[in-house]
């Protein structure tokens, strides 16, 4: 494997890793609702730094998906004229492709919309995050970063495939029928021979000295 190849898959799995822990993390140190006192028209909630792992989780899945789709992308630019777009792999690099950007979105609402409930105050009401929202967002965040990784290599193996197949055209030519190039020469010295029919010497080529009388 390409070092390239190996240090974007690095770069984006460390990128994913983080996003899932900071999740967690989150998820953990949320502020509960037991933690909330009102005082008069006003919350009182301790510090939390929920929010603040939120929105880095936020940034770090939505950097790992744009580096996924840059270097997907330059794949997809790189391909042949002659390769087949409508090969398996492709089609399972597309999907893949599609369905991390999904996950990536959804699971970007879900962090942010926890950051800001961990966090906001209102004068009529006491909000809190519910419970398993910071990890609903951390698992979406593992699904996109999988999706993404699947995509780049699947599109990697179709553009491997497709360079080795045009690899065997060019040193294996094809000839119509199936035929050889060696098929119909004939090796040198020998006569040709028509089956039932032996040949017949030359009369010409007759030894000096014989003399052929007729019977």
């Amino acid at each position: 494997m390409e070092r390239r190849v190996v240090v974007i898959c690095a770069v984006v799995g460390i990128l994913g890793l983080l996003s899932v822990i900071l999740g967690f993390v989150a998820e953990a140190t949320k502020i509960k609702i037991s933690q909330v006192t009102s005082i008069g028209f006003s919350c009182v909630r301790p510090h939390s730094p929920a929010t603040a792992l939120g929105i880095v989780a936020l940034l770090a899945i939505i950097l790992a998906q744009i580096i996924i789709s840059v270097a997907t992308g330059c794949i997809c630019c790189c391909c042949k004229s002659g390769s087949h777009p409508n090969s398996s792999n492709w089609i399972k690099a597309q999907l893949c492709f599609v369905f991390s950007w999904i996950t990536v979105v959804i699971a970007a609402v879900v962090l942010l919309l926890a950051s800001s409930y961990n966090s906001y105050n209102s004068n009529s009401r006491c909000y809190v995050t519910k419970p398993g929202v910071f990890a609903g967002g951390a698992i979406l965040c593992l699904v996109s970063v999988v999706l993404g990784l699947a995509s780049y290599i699947l599109s990697l193996q179709k553009n491997s495939n497709n360079r080795f197949q045009g690899d065997i055209a060019m040193a294996q030519p094809q000839f119509a029928g199936g035929t050889s190039i060696y098929q119909g020469a004939t090796p040198i010295g020998q006569p040709q021979y028509q089956w039932g029919n032996p040949a017949v010497p030359n009369q010409g080529d007759m030894p000096m000295g014989h003399t052929k009388f007729p019977q």
